[in-house]
Parts: structure tokens; sequence; C-alpha cells
């Protein structure tokens, strides 16, 4: 399943390496870091190992692992969100690529583990986005003696990795690079926001101002949702488990609503918690005919399409990105994206300027296991929080925006986590 370019393929290699240079001019602070690294080549000898959606952006961060010496393996690890372009540049440039864009999810299994073993002595660094290929390190502790450090992107997948730790005793540093302010806020929020509602848009072309939007889960993806919704129209009902949550979306100006209600009520419901089985049987059964669905949490399985199916009495494909569920008992729902990603099947996925930031910090831990193996303890972890402080001063460098300088670097960390914790 890896790519393999030839003749045929140069007007795509063209097309993927337009697409990597237009997103490079907007990703600064990873060039920055691509230019700093061309000198001193940390990663030579190293053998990276990555399952991140393999869009122009995430190409722009493979250019800089290889700028760095890395050799690289690659898979999307997801059905819908490889850009074929892009992987056919990355393989013409000596990449190793798996998979392809319209996979099923058995072939996005089997070319992860095909990414996870291309290199004969194993990786020696992973860079995940789902913990997909930390978990299988998990399983394979004994024969990967050259593994030294792994990061996970995914608010999900940082769920993962703590679970995995409480079984699995990772002899190498295991670095959520999610749980810090600078991607909480850039890219959840305002990123994965801003994209999903440009999935939506593009698959329906419809008018949202006025529609009841509802909105499962309100972690930092779905307040992003939330509020862009509102921005343009939209009459927002937020769904979510939590007391605490539910207290911070009716503060913000929300409807909070159980599912079982807001269901009944929805033109559009979007679910965006990285858990399986948010809409079930029970909530298809009460939802109006003509509602749209879509998912824009990390699990493809949040919307169970299995119970979807069973109501189905036909379907067609109005759009690229529409299908319309004609139900038994006359009502339609229109599904977009087959229930994965809306913001990376029907749209691009996150601005670049956004995960710019996302990246660096993937990167500079990536960069920092080589340079410094001592600075992160094998086991489950956070970023250095001066390095989320470093990312965020990188980028106001490039928006060429400047801040107050405290004296004492310390209490501006902590000053950042209290706005976080209040906000």
């Amino acid at each position: 399943m890896s790519w393999r370019v030839n003749d045929t393929d140069a007007d795509l290699v063209r097309r993927g390496q337009a697409a990597l240079q237009l997103a490079r001019s907007q990703m600064p602070v990873l060039e920055g870091i691509r230019r700093e690294t061309a000198h001193d080549r940390p990663l030579a000898g190293h053998r990276l190992v990555g399952c991140v959606h393999l869009t122009k952006e995430t190409g722009v961060l493979v250019q800089l692992l290889t700028t760095a010496g890395a050799q690289v393996a690659w898979t999307g690890g997801d059905e819908v969100s490889t850009q074929d372009d892009v992987a056919a540049a990355l393989s013409a440039e000596g990449v190793q690529v798996y998979g392809r864009r319209g996979m099923t999810t058995a072939q996005v299994n089997e070319a992860a583990a095909e990414a996870f073993t291309a290199f004969p002595d194993g990786p020696t660094m992973i860079l995940d986005n789902g913990a997909r290929l930390i978990e299988m390190a998990g399983q394979a502790l004994g024969r990967l003696p050259h593994l030294c450090g792994a990061t996970e992107k995914t608010s999900e997948g940082s769920r993962r990795i703590r679970e995995l730790a409480t079984t699995t005793s990772f002899p190498f540093p295991v670095v959520s690079v999610n749980d810090v302010v600078t991607k909480w806020e850039v890219d959840n929020t305002y990123g994965t926001g801003q994209s999903t509602l440009d999935g939506i848009l593009r698959a329906t072309g419809m008018f949202l101002a006025g529609k009841r939007f509802v909105v499962c889960g309100y972690g930092h993806v779905g307040r992003g949702v939330a509020q862009c919704a509102r921005g343009l129209g939209a009459r927002v009902i937020v769904v979510c488990r939590s007391p605490q949550t539910a207290v911070r979306a009716r503060l913000a100006g929300f409807e909070v609503l159980p599912l079982e209600r807001a269901a009944r009520i929805a033109d559009i419901l979007c679910t965006a918690t990285g858990r399986p089985d948010v809409l079930t049987a029970d909530h298809l059964d009460l939802l109006p005919s003509g509602a749209v669905l879509c998912n824009t949490g990390h699990s493809t399985t949040e919307i169970n399409l299995a119970d979807l199916a069973q109501r189905t009495h036909s379907v067609a494909q109005l759009r690229p990105h529409v299908q319309r569920h004609q139900l038994h008992d006359g009502r339609y729902l229109d599904l977009l994206s087959g229930g994965g990603l809306v913001n990376l099947d029907a749209a691009e996925g996150n601005p670049s300027e956004v995960m710019d930031v996302t990246f660096a910090n993937q990167a500079l831990v990536t960069l920092e296991f080589a340079r410094d193996a001592g600075r992160y303890p094998p086991g489950v972890q956070d970023v250095d929080p001066a390095q989320d402080e470093e990312v965020a001063r990188r980028k106001l460098a490039a928006m060429g925006v400047r801040c107050d300088e405290p004296d004492n670097q310390a209490p501006a960390a902590a000053d950042a986590a209290g706005e976080e914790q209040s906000a």
C-alpha cells in the first residue's frame, strides 16, 4: 500500500509540491525551526514513523524532519484525510508513504502497520495522532530497543496513552503535545471550529443563520464549533455530560439540553467528543426529517453507523460529501463525510497558520529527544511549559505582535495556566 511514484504521477507530484510551498509560506514558526536544523541535522541516523493526517501542513512537518536528517515513514491514519498530491510529492522526495485517500478502515489499519514496520531495525521515534502507533509500540517493547521517544497530538490520543500507562511501563518518554495552552486554544478551538464549519458549508452549501445547530461535546473542539456556528447566525444548542462543562457553556450564552431533547429539534447535529456511540439508535429515532449529521471528533464511530443502516431504506449520494439516508419510517437524514471527520474530508483541515503552532510543539519535542535525551524521562507526560511559552513567543513574533515581558518567567507560566483554568 506504499506510494510508488512513476511517470504518470508527474502532475500529481507538481500539485503536491505547490501545495507544500503554499503551506510552508503560511507556517513561519515551523519554517524557522527547519532552517535552524538544516545545519546541525540533529535527527541524522534516526528513523521516524508518523501517523498523522497527511495534509499539506503535515507535509511541511515531514519536510522539516527530513531536513533535520531523519529517515521518515508516514501514514495518514484515517479514511479521508490523506491528500494524494502531497503523498506523491513526499514520496518523490524519498519519504516512505503508506495509504491513500478513500481507504476502508481495514486498509487504514494495514497502512499503519506497514508504516510501523517500514524500518528493519524499527523506529527510533514516533509521531502519533490517536495513539495507534504508540499502542503498537507498547505491544512490542522487547523488539524495539532503539525507540527513544514518542509524541501524541490529539485529545483522544492523549486520553488513550494515559490509559495505556496504567498497564504498560514505557521505557521511553511518551509526550502529549495536545495538553498545552497553545495547542488547546489555537488548534483545537479556533482551528477546528473554523475548519468544521468550512466543511459543513462546502459539503452542503446550506444557509446557517437561524438554524438549530446542536454541538455534542463542549471541550476545546466543541467550544470552537459552537462559537463559529453562532458567529454565522445559528441558534446553537450544546449537549455535554459534565456539569462543570455545562456551566461553562451556559455562561457563554449557549442553550444547554440533554441529547434526547436536543435531537428532536436539530437542523444540524455535530459530534465533537472523540468518543464512540454519541449518537445511537435512540437519538436517531428522535431526529426530525432533513436533519444534517456530521462529526468532527477524533473517533469515526461517534455516529453509530450500524444503527443508522438498520433504519435506512435507501441511500442516495446527493453531493460528493452528502449521503441522504431515506429511512423506513419516511424521514430522511443527510450524513456528511460518511460520519468521518467533516473538516478533513469536505474541507482541508485546520488552516496552515494554525497547524504551524501544533506542529512546532511536536517538532521541538522530537528534536529534543535527539538533542537532550534526559530532558524527558520515561513514561507518559506533558510538554515542558517552557516550550509552550517558546512556541507562543515564536508565533507572536511571526505575527508582529509584542506583549509585556515579566521580570520573572515563572509567574508568567502560572498566569497562563490561570487564564486557561478560568477560560
